[in-house]
């Protein structure tokens, strides 16, 4: 029993249509907005209108005694209960940003609800507050924790490999100094928690998630329960961009409505409050520094990052995360790195799309084309003479089993006639280039597992259980694909059941980039289990070694012998109506041996091609040429629609997109007023899949998540860095930003970071 050659795959690598398709374009799929339980009751929560200030006292007699009201919760109803280390779900006795959770209701209807927000009392005792990074980090600052006297919260330094004997051996070394604003996920399904917490011994949370066990985790750790006993059902998620990756305040507001009232409650953020509850990126100052060769060999590569953490560190992740990207992309004898989180007086910060890595290779790669400037270098030529290769070891210990950087970058140059455009365009005209990487499953956990299981219907019906979210991506279709290729059958022919941690099997979920590589190879492996029992059944039947059978296009048949063959939904009958009765059920698992990291990487490498508007300083990209190194297509529909969904978000993020805040308070609080650009915006994009074939990948695959939106950002803002003549030091490039831009360089200067940063606040 055999499945297919990779040279003879029947599925992977065609242009599969979405399996959810008709339902998504239909209106039939079904969002946790769409839920309503019997006794459903509706939740709202009480926010800080200050900044920073202490809590005198709270009345929430008025809204206890409105008819209709069933629940009125504060902090005084679960003083233990935490969000994370320091910070209470619902704040004690001071608040630390507009917006913060102090009270919250559940009403037999929205309005009721609404109007008894209205009716409680809050006296407050202002405080002073520090809501940038320059107003916290001044002397004489506010203090918003005792344990930190100087605003800075966590801190991480780490050296790669030795970072002083690259510098040593520099010739020249380059510093760059690069901000980035807070920016909102955007996500397209706004913030959702249905809670019901009527049985005091099971949580159910129904809520878009991309994972449900550190949901589980969470919201048990904080209610004193076991795992067990918090059910998350996810059904489909209108996006999450490191979003969704883990509950949020009002999940545990939720359940502790639900858990009063002993009703189930619904709270959803409305368009405004979606800007506070998304703990996406805030406000990072990145300073680059760069050591290098005369003849442009990077010898040390140093990152010094401030992130604004906003009231509360609810992420560590980001502090780690740039220190081991910095790793990835070059072959240098050293990476120096230092992070450091400061609290500010502003919403609590997480993640945007692409990972952190994503806003800081916009700079960082401005920054290298910087270098490469600085040494009369040709950027792409010095990209290739420093980029990683396959059986590379970085500083950091990651090992590129398979890697097609080189080419990549060798694709856009020549596809976009890189040599023919670069120092050669017309006035007002850029053309960038770009790197990346990023892991494909990252191991965070000892237990960092993906399990699935199928099982076969008498008529060769294949169901799927699978704990990976589809969060617009495609996922489940590429579930399919793989089960299809290894069964012999077809997407079609098989149904997923995902979104109910309760019915599907373990997987920590859709971040990480561990989708197609962790889950893939779970469902690889438990088709692979089904299929060998199916193989028992027919060796009998077709009297041959189980071994000598091979599976596709929908039969079962011996190697070399068509003829002698039966088809799937016959040898899937046979197993059930067998002496025995065997009814196929398949299942496996898959958790990477390495005990932290990734066992494999994706990398790539772009073109973008600007002009932009010397009277308006508006930016147009023209077109973008993408190659990216994927392993192996798996969908090479999907992975063209994932590389123009990440070309547009990396775009949007460099271009476009800022919360503009004064005093803490967010100004633009809604899709009109927060700027994205519009569908017809989109440049042309030219695609270039470059096939490696991981060694670890299932049938060699690596992600196409996150990844290129790494390398957009990088060669968007490498283009616009082209096109004024010197490095933009600060993302959104809005057309403000560009004309002072060209007004600073108008003399031909290239260095205009202290004249940039004389004008910020």
């Amino acid at each position: 029993m055999a499945a297919r050659p990779d040279d003879k795959l029947n599925v992977i690598g065609r242009r599969q249509r979405r399996i959810d398709g008709f339902d998504r374009v239909s209106g039939r799929s079904e969002f946790t907005d769409d839920i309503r339980l019997p006794g459903m009751l509706h939740g709202k929560i009480l926010r800080s209108t200050q900044t920073h200030a202490r809590i005198v006292r709270i009345d929430t007699s008025k809204a206890e005694e409105l008819p209709g009201v069933k629940a009125v919760v504060t902090h005084k109803d679960a003083p233990d209960l935490m969000f994370s280390e320091h910070q209470p779900v619902l704040a004690g006795d001071v608040v630390r940003y507009v917006g913060e959770e102090i009270a919250a209701v559940a009403a037999l209807d929205l309005l009721t609800a609404e109007e008894a927000l209205e009716l409680i009392e809050i006296e407050y005792e202002p405080l002073p507050s520090a809501t940038t990074l320059r107003q916290a980090l001044r002397e004489g600052a506010p203090v918003l924790h005792v344990r930190s006297p100087d605003n800075v919260g966590p801190t991480m330094e780490k050296d790669w490999g030795d970072p002083d004997r690259g510098f040593a051996e520099s010739d020249c070394v380059i510093e760059d100094e690069f901000r980035t604003p807070m920016q909102h996920n955007t996500l397209a399904e706004l913030h959702v928690a249905l809670a019901d917490f009527s049985n005091p011994d099971k949580l159910h949370m129904y809520t878009p998630t991309q994972g449900a066990p550190m949901y589980q985790m969470e919201l048990a750790k904080g209610f004193g329960l076991e795992t067990s006993q918090v059910r998350v059902v996810y059904r489909n998620i209108g996006g999450a961009f490191t979003g969704r990756g883990r509950p949020k305040p009002h999940h545990f507001v939720a359940a502790l409505l639900s858990r009063k009232a002993g009703k189930p409650v619904k709270i959803k953020a409305t368009a405004d409050e979606e800007f506070i509850m998304f703990r996406a990126s805030g406000e990072t100052v990145y300073k680059f520094r760069t050591g290098v060769t005369s003849d442009g060999v990077i010898k040390a590569l140093e990152a010094d990052i401030t992130f604004d953490a906003g009231g509360h560190d609810e992420w560590a992740m980001i502090l780690w995360l740039p220190s081991v990207y910095l790793n990835w992309v070059y072959q240098a004898v050293g990476v120096r790195y230092r992070g450091r989180f400061v609290f500010t007086n502003t919403v609590p910060k997480g993640s945007h799309h692409g990972g952190i890595m994503g806003r800081m290779s916009a700079g960082w790669q401005q920054h290298i084309a910087h270098v490469a400037q600085e040494l009369g270098m040709d950027p792409a030529d010095l990209h290739l003479k420093n980029a990683v290769m396959p059986g590379h070891e970085s500083p950091d210990g990651s090992v590129f089993a398979s890697c097609g950087l080189r080419d990549c970058i060798k694709a856009v140059v020549d596809r976009s006639g890189w040599k023919h455009k670069y120092g050669k365009l017309p006035k007002y005209r850029g053309i960038g280039i770009g790197l990346g990487a990023q892991a494909s499953g990252s191991k965070a956990a000892d237990n960092d597992t993906s399990a699935a299981m199928v099982k076969i219907a008498a008529d060769g019906v294949v169901t799927l259980y699978t704990g990976i979210p589809d969060m617009g991506q495609g996922s489940h279709t590429v579930m399919c694909m793989i089960a299809a290729e290894v069964l012999g059958t077809e997407p079609e022919s098989i149904r997923v059941v995902q979104g109910d941690s309760d019915i599907t099997p373990f997987d920590w979920g859709a971040f990480s980039q561990r989708g197609t590589f962790t889950t893939g190879n779970a469902v690889k492996a438990a088709c692979e289990d089904a299929r060998q029992q199916l193989a028992e059944i027919a060796s009998r039947e077709l009297d041959v070694a189980a071994d000598r059978l091979e599976f596709g296009a929908g039969r079962v048949a011996v190697r070399g012998n068509a003829e002698q063959s039966m088809s799937f939904s016959e040898v899937a009958n046979k197993s059930l109506h067998s002496t025995e009765g065997r009814f196929v059920m398949g299942r496996g698992f898959f958790n990477s041996p390495k005990p932290f990291g990734a066992l494999a990487f994706s990398f790539g490498a772009q073109v973008a091609e600007v002009e932009v508007d010397p009277v308006t300083g508006a930016v147009t990209v023209d077109k973008v040429w993408a190659a990216h190194d994927i392993g192996r297509v798996i969908n090479r529909l999907a992975v063209e629609g994932q590389l123009d969904g990440q070309v547009f978000s990396g775009m949007s993020q460099v271009l476009y997109e800022e919360c503009k805040v004064e005093d803490g308070l967010i100004l633009n609080p809604s899709r009109l007023e927060y700027k994205l650009p519009r569908a017809y915006e989109l440049p042309e994009v030219d695609y270039t899949l470059v096939e490696t074939i991981d060694p670890y990948g299932p049938f060699g695959a690596k992600e196409v998540g996150e990844g290129p939106i790494v390398v957009s950002m990088s060669a968007v803002a490498a283009a616009v860095q082209n096109a004024v003549g010197a490095m933009v030091p600060e993302m959104p490039m809005t057309p403000w930003r560009v004309l002072r831009m060209l007004r600073a360089t108008a003399d031909g200067s290239t260095d205009v970071g202290k004249a940039w940063s004389e004008g910020l606040d």
